[in-house]
């Protein structure tokens, strides 16, 4: 699956019926990402964690979506699977939850677009071996990752940097604290993807609040 949506909305869903009402409200987008954290790994938890549920329930709503799917999960190798089942697209592991081996062995063994995802406080050399067998990055723009509406995390620009120095061809995802605000200084950035969670799901018209988000990052 090529990668080309720029702004994509972040999703985490309280319950089947809240996963329901927000994809409702944002009908006709090309992408959704949904974040997944079962309060071991994250702190907080979210369906089909809070209330245990075969994930592939939801295939006939997300369907229509290139559907990209944030494992922040402490055992993310079952989610994958069962995600996959649900239609996901694309998947986002953490590279504090799964050695590199068993991040080869899924790449080799699946025909799914592959993203891994790091932490603010893990080294960032330690990304690097993760990234012959991924297609992107993905960086997180806040320090705390598993909730939306935080602060923007000032040491996310070096290290999209470091990344991008180190790997110059690969695609590079921001996750956390994009808004209108914060992307008129990550467009300077070598970044390809920006992840939206508040600035669009939390507005009063997510639709508005995407082509608006579009429309600059298009600038």
């Amino acid at each position: 699956m090529s990668l080309t949506s720029k702004i994509i909305p972040a999703i985490i869903p309280r319950s089947y019926d809240d996963l329901v009402a927000q994809i409702a409200t944002i009908s006709g987008l090309p992408e959704v990402h949904i974040d997944v954290v079962d309060g071991v790994f994250v702190p907080a938890i979210s369906w089909p964690y809070r209330e245990p549920a075969d994930v592939t329930v939801a295939f006939g709503v997300l369907e229509k979506f290139s559907l990209e799917v944030d494992l922040m999960v402490a055992k993310p190798l079952p989610a994958a699977l069962e995600w996959l089942k649900a239609g996901a697209d694309l998947l986002v592991f953490h590279i504090e939850t799964i050695s590199v081996a068993a991040l080869k062995d899924f790449s080799n063994s699946h025909d799914v677009t592959l993203g891994v995802a790091i932490s603010s406080g893990t080294d960032i050399t330690k990304l690097y071996p993760y990234l012959p067998y991924v297609d992107y990055v993905q960086v997180m723009g806040i320090a705390h990752i598993g909730s939306q509406g935080q602060p923007f995390d000032e040491s996310v620009i070096d290290r999209i940097k470091q990344i991008a120095q180190y790997a110059p061809n690969m695609t590079i995802s921001i996750d956390g604290s994009v808004n209108l605000q914060t992307l008129t200084r990550l467009q300077s950035l070598p970044l390809t993807r920006y992840i939206v969670g508040s600035a669009i799901m939390g507005n009063q018209n997510p639709i508005e609040a995407y082509l608006e988000l579009t429309k600059q990052v298009m600038s």
